[in-house]
């Protein structure tokens, strides 16, 4: 990861020794050849450093590529969920409707057939349909008795009609609404799935990316170790012999990768990297009291130190392996560094403060491989830095 400088007061003081430092004569120079190999087997283990480096910055493009899917998907599930309310709510209604066309037929036809039943049976106090249509003065009176019962049963009928109507249509209107919803709920599992996919290949890259990082340390640790031996030879060598280990101990040796705390004084994380209600949230806010120390996670260049939009001023230092770390919400006096300075992992460099769009007292930190237009390019920060804090 951290490429330039980790080992550089080593190397400084290895190359030095290359010359200044006097070996005892009970000690055994090794042959040309087998320096030789030694530098082979240093610039060897180099090269597998900065590949696992590359492979370290390609799972980190990764990692934020599947965090936005995710943010993208919660986004849609958000979207989605109030269409289901409002499906869920009308098939409710519908079927209450349903419901109440159902008990007026009832009584309509509980109505009707209590008619029926009276046109042929006598009931005390009551007079039967018969008994009116007997009860006639002439045959006159008999054919309007007739038409007026008639005109009873046809609207009794006709009502029955209109309500099984009513009562098909309710129902072919739920059966619509039923099929509504089980597709936008088909479409929620759809999306919960895919969601808790993305999450299985986060897990399964911040596993990776972690056995990645311990390989790399133990790289370095290795590297370290061979650069010392390289550095206390002193024997005559032959010009080509000490060209390839001069070359060998300028070269550079990534860092071990964690960074340090941001804050020192204060683990609380209260706000996470990801979704954040509407938007995409590109870092951690670590909340502490105004004023509290806030330390640069590893050496580097101070690119911007200042207004930001958003944060109300911001940090942004460039380490040396290309990655940025940012910093974010302090005020303006709250910055102890500027633009075009070099500092030191651990060194202070601004206060924490509640300026910009702030809630309360805390710090934004980010981290981000470079700048698209006037965007910074950020990844998830967290598998930098050092996991208890986490």
């Amino acid at each position: 990861m951290n490429a330039k400088k980790t080992l550089c007061s080593l190397l400084i003081a290895s190359t030095i020794a290359l010359t200044s430092v006097p070996v005892p004569s009970t000690f055994a120079e090794p042959e040309p050849a087998a320096v030789k190999q030694m530098i082979d087997d240093y610039n060897q283990r180099l090269a597998a450093i900065q590949q696992l480096s590359d492979q370290e910055d390609q799972l980190q493009g990764q990692l934020s590529t599947i965090n936005r899917q995710i943010f993208e998907y919660d986004q849609l599930e958000k979207e989605l969920q109030p269409d289901i309310d409002a499906v869920t709510q009308q098939i409710q209604s519908t079927q209450t409707e349903i419901d109440n066309k159902k008990n007026s037929m009832d009584e309509r036809n509980l109505l009707v057939k209590n008619r029926l039943v009276s046109m042929y049976t006598e009931e005390a106090a009551s007079v039967s349909f018969l008994e009116v249509l007997l009860g006639s003065a002439n045959f006159g009176d008999f054919i309007n008795r007739l038409g007026m019962l008639t005109m009873i049963f046809r609207q009794d009928k006709q009502m029955i009609d209109t309500l099984a109507e009513d009562k098909q249509s309710l129902t072919t209107m739920k059966e619509e609404l039923d099929s509504q919803q089980k597709a936008l709920l088909d479409k929620m599992s759809m999306l919960n799935q895919a969601k808790a996919d993305q999450e299985d290949k986060v897990q399964e890259r911040m596993n990776l990316l972690s056995q990645l990082q311990q390989e790399k340390r133990s790289e370095v640790d290795a590297t370290q170790q061979e650069a010392e031996n390289l550095a206390a030879i002193d024997e005559e060598l032959t010009p080509d012999v000490q060209a390839a280990l001069k070359e060998a101990l300028q070269k550079n040796i990534v860092s071990e990768g964690n960074w340090d705390w941001p804050v020192p004084d204060s683990h609380t994380i209260t706000s996470d990297f990801g979704a954040r209600g509407q938007e995409f949230h590109a870092g951690i806010d670590i909340g502490a009291p105004l004023g509290t120390s806030i330390v640069a996670v590893d050496s580097g260049i101070v690119l911007y130190a200042g207004k930001a939009t958003g944060f109300g001023n911001w940090i942004v230092i460039k380490h040396a392996n290309g990655l940025m770390s940012v910093y974010g919400h302090m005020y303006g006096d709250g910055i102890f560094v500027k633009v075009g300075q070099e500092v030191q992992r651990g060194q202070l460099i601004a206060v924490v403060g509640s300026d910009g769009q702030s809630t309360g007292p805390h710090l934004h930190f980010a981290v981000a491989t470079g700048i698209t237009g006037n965007k910074m390019d950020y990844i998830d920060p967290r598998p930098y830095l050092n996991n208890e804090h986490l």
